[in-house]
C-alpha cells in the first residue's frame, strides 16, 4: 500500500482512490523515501554543489525525525531549532490547521515563513486546469538574539506541538438538519498559523521581503462512498515547496530543484517496475518522467539522463512483453492457460475515478 500511495501523490495518475487514503504511516514513509532520494542523490552533483546541499538534506532528515511520531514532540522541535546555524532550514507540517512553517536561518535574523497547504474544495472543483498559487505567504525576521532566547525558543516549541494537533474553529461549516455543523470534507483555513503566530512573531521581528516562487498545483477531490474525499497530499506539496524556495536562493537553482524531482521520481518508476505494477500505472510514470527530462534537456547530469532512459525502456519492455502474452492467447500451439498468462497488474481501481468527483 505504501508504494501505491506515493506513486498516486507524486504522479497523481488519472485513476484515483475513490476515498481519503490518508495514515501517519504514509506521511512517513513518503517523508522517509524523499529524504533518502536526497542523500543519493549528492553523487550526481559537483563538489561546488554538494556543500548547497548539504543544507537539503539536513531539512529533510530534521523533517522526517519529526514526522517519527504521530504529534510533534516538543523535545524534538526544541533541540532543531536550537541546533539551527547560519544557512539552515527546518520545515513544519500542521495537518490539524492546514498549514506549514519554515524556518530559514540567517547571520543575523531568522526568518518564519508560513502558507496553506490543500486549497478549499471550491477553488479545486471549480478550477479548469492546475491552480498557480504563490509560495510562501507571509515571512516575519526575527532577531537571533531574540530566537536563540531560550524561553521564547521553549514558548515557541509549545505553540507549534499544540497547533499541530488543536482543531479549533477554522474548520468550515455547513448547515445540517437546522444547525451548523462542522463540515469535514473540505479544508481548514490555515488563520492560526500565517495569522495568529505571524501576529505573535511580529511583535518580537519585522516583515521580511522574501523570494516568492509561483507554482502550479495538480489536486483533486474525488469521493464515492467514502466518509472523506480522495485529497492530493499536502505534505508532498510541503516537500516541494520548501525543497524549491531553499533551492532558488542558495545557487542551485530552479533546475537544480527539477533535477532532483526527477532524480526522485525516477527512483520510484524503478519501485514500480520491480513490483510489476498494472499498465496504466506504469504508462503515466514513463509519460511524466520522459516528459520532465526533455524538459530539462542538456542541464540534466549524464548519470541521471542514463538512469531516466533506463527506466523507460524497462516499461517500455514489460509493456510489450505484456502485450504479447494477450496476443498469444487463444492461438491453437499456447501451451499455457489464460490464467498463467496473465500479468500481475497489482492494486489498480478499476474505475475512473475522475467520472466520480463529489460535488462538495
Amino acid at each position: 500500500m505504501t508504494l501505491q500511495y506515493k506513486i498516486t501523490h507524486v504522479f497523481c495518475p488519472p485513476r484515483l482512490p475513490d476515498g481519503d487514503d490518508h495514515s501517519h504511516s504514509n506521511d512517513l514513509t513518503l517523508a522517509e523515501a524523499v529524504c533518502g532520494s536526497a542523500f543519493d542523490y549528492s553523487s550526481h552533483l559537483d563538489k561546488s554543489s554538494k556543500a548547497h546541499w548539504k543544507c537539503v538534506e539536513k531539512l529533510l532528515q530534521n523533517l522526517e525525525d519529526a514526522m517519527r511520531f504521530p504529534r510533534l514532540e516538543e523535545t524534538v522541535v526544541t533541540a532543531q531549532l536550537e541546533s539551527m546555524t547560519a544557512g539552515d532550514v527546518v520545515a513544519y507540517f500542521f495537518r490539524a490547521q492546514n498549514a506549514a512553517v519554515v524556518f530559514r536561518r540567517g547571520a543575523e535574523e531568522t526568518i518564519a515563513e508560513s502558507f496553506e497547504l490543500s486549497s478549499t474544495v471550491v477553488a479545486v472543483m471549480g478550477s479548469c486546469g492546475k491552480l498557480v498559487c504563490s509560495y510562501p505567504g507571509p515571512a516575519i525576521a526575527v532577531p537571533n538574539a531574540v530566537f536563540d532566547d531560550a524561553v521564547f525558543r521553549l514558548e515557541l516549541a509549545n505553540f507549534l506541538c499544540r497547533m499541530n494537533t488543536d482543531n479549533l474553529d477554522a474548520a468550515p461549516t455547513t448547515s445540517k438538519g437546522g444547525s451548523m455543523v462542522s463540515e469535514a470534507r473540505d479544508t481548514v483555513h490555515p488563520r492560526y498559523i500565517t495569522e495568529l503566530l505571524t501576529g505573535i512573531l511580529r511583535a518580537v521581528g519585522r516583515p521580511a521581503g522574501v523570494q516568492r516562487i509561483k507554482k502550479r498545483i495538480g489536486d483533486d477531490v474525488v469521493r464515492q462512498d467514502a466518509r472523506l474525499p480522495w485529497r492530493r497530499s499536502s505534505l508532498w506539496l510541503m516537500i516541494r515547496v520548501v525543497l524549491q524556495t531553499t533551492l532558488v536562493r542558495n545557487g542551485l537553482g530552479l533546475d537544480g530543484y527539477k533535477a532532483f524531482m526527477l532524480f526522485f521520481m525516477n527512483g520510484l518508476a524503478g519501485e514500480a517496475i520491480d513490483h510489476k505494477m498494472c499498465d496504466d500505472i506504469l504508462h503515466w510514470v514513463f509519460t511524466k518522467i520522459s516528459r520532465r527530462l526533455t524538459k530539462l534537456g542538456d542541464s540534466v547530469h549524464k548519470r541521471l539522463s542514463a538512469a531516466v532512459l533506463r527506466s523507460c525502456t524497462n516499461i517500455r519492455t514489460l509493456s510489450d512483453e505484456r502485450w504479447r502474452r494477450v496476443q498469444d492467447y487463444g492461438k491453437p500451439d499456447g501451451r499455457a492457460s489464460f490464467a498463467e498468462r496473465q500479468p500481475r497488474f497489482g492494486n489498480c481501481h478499476s474505475t475512473d475515478s475522475r467520472h466520480h468527483k463529489a460535488k462538495l
